[in-house]
């Protein structure tokens, strides 16, 4: 289920909103922002928060890195990627 993060031209408020299914997102009409009511709304380009789970591996298989254990949320993400200048 994808989740579209949304600005409103008119007033910046940031707002998302969440669909079924990537074809009822195409399918569906642009929102309306929440704060002011205008139509005039533009589809941000979002990161993504990636989890890597648990492994199934023996734990003497298992990879002794903390780095490969690391999850990273939308702030983190963010960080990270302000810090190698994207």
């Amino acid at each position: 289920m994808p989740i579209y993060e949304y600005r409103c031209e008119e007033c910046g408020y940031h707002f998302s909103r969440l669909f079924r299914s990537v074809q009822a997102a195409n399918k569906a009409e642009t929102p309306t922002c929440p704060a002011c009511g205008d139509t005039n709304v533009k589809r941000l380009i979002s990161p993504i928060a990636v989890h890597l789970g648990e492994s199934s591996a023996p734990p003497e298989e298992e990879e002794s890195s903390e780095e490969a254990k690391e999850v990273f949320g939308r702030k983190e993400l963010e960080q990270a990627l302000e810090e190698r200048g994207y």
